[in-house]
């Protein structure tokens, strides 16, 4: 029934649609000063119209992927250790007390099945800005083609350096072809003084992947080993915005004014329109099969359906070129 009456409904042109922009800002949070996110169970935490998934490790205790919103404010620390949280710009956009921290492959899901993700702001995370900066003994110095300045471990050269974030859309489980890529670093330029990396808040547009249900986050870095990455996989994320859709059966299609009452009925129920020219009154079933015709020539007619079975029907009245659809619900 509910797939009937929606086919009618769009070869009559009923629905309308009106989109809202949402910001997740993450301000709604409460968190003890100098916190983050945690939870062992896995849970993701919405805002905005948007669930963001989280991974507890309950082997080894930490989290282990997603996002966590945070307001642990660092800029300076290089450690894996005790910032695994601090962003560059220290605080969220515009100053802002929260903000969220992301891992590769991490995934936001949206509330609705039809939804346009116009962008987010996005930086990067302490411990990732420095170790681009300086190396460790683990990952290389961006850029570095002298061979001392990221430790005696790691092998130098001439490097295309580069770390970024690409986005990709999904629908109903398949992955979209567009994409969009955000460079936390790009050292590829043939001017080096053109070289980069990210230090404050940047907005980031996907407006251009359309209609999504969710998004997921690859991370891609110039500096590989043996065993995967070594540039850390983290970004900060803030004011992550949708345009939510929601679609509606429109009561009047233009400007004929046309009441019903009572509705639903239960018998009988009257039409009231001001017929300036000969208005025609049609009443269709779901399946679109006209069941009644009548002119309209005064301002309420009173109409005794009382054969109609109980259900869902569409009245629709025309007026010149003018016209109004109506949902009638006989008890």
């Amino acid at each position: 029934m509910k797939k009937t009456i929606t086919m009618i409904a769009l070869a009559l042109g009923l629905f309308t649609t009106k989109a809202q922009t949402v910001v997740a800002d993450f301000e709604s949070y409460t968190l003890a000063p100098g916190s983050a996110y945690t939870n062992t169970t896995s849970t993701p935490f919405q805002t905005g119209g948007a669930s963001f998934q989280y991974h507890w490790d309950t082997g080894f205790s930490y989290w282990s992927g997603g996002f966590a919103y945070t307001n642990k404010y660092d800029s300076a620390t290089n450690s894996p250790l005790t910032n695994l949280y601090g962003v560059k710009p220290l605080k969220g956009y515009n100053n802002s007390n929260l903000f969220v921290v992301g891992q590769d492959q991490g995934v936001i899901n949206l509330s609705a099945p039809s939804n346009t993700v116009g962008g987010f702001y996005i930086t990067n995370t302490t411990y990732a800005y420095k170790v681009i900066k300086n190396g460790n003994s683990f990952s290389r110095k961006f850029g570095d083609t002298t061979g001392t300045g990221s430790g005696t471990t790691i092998a130098q050269g001439s490097y295309p350096d580069f770390f970024k974030v690409t986005v990709k859309g999904y629908k109903a489980g398949v992955m979209l072809a567009d994409s969009v890529p955000f460079y936390l670093a790009d050292y590829r330029f043939a001017n080096n003084a053109l070289d980069y990396v990210v230090n404050t808040w940047q907005w980031v547009n996907t407006a251009t992947l359309g209609n999504v249900d969710s998004l997921k986050f690859f991370m891609y870095t110039s500096d590989n080993g043996s065993f995967g990455p070594n540039t850390p996989l983290f970004f900060g994320m803030d004011n992550f915005t949708t345009t939510q859709s929601s679609v509606g059966l429109v009561e009047h299609i233009n400007t004929l004014t046309v009441g019903v009452f009572p509705n639903p009925f239960n018998s009988v129920f009257t039409i009231q329109v001001d017929p300036k020219f000969e208005t025609i009154a049609t009443i269709s079933e779901v399946t679109g099969k006209i069941i009644y015709s009548q002119q309209l020539t005064q301002m309420q007619t009173t109409l005794d359906v009382n054969a109609l079975t109980n259900g869902v029907y569409f009245l629709e009245v025309s007026s010149g070129n003018q016209r109004s659809v109506k949902k009638l619900i006989k008890n």
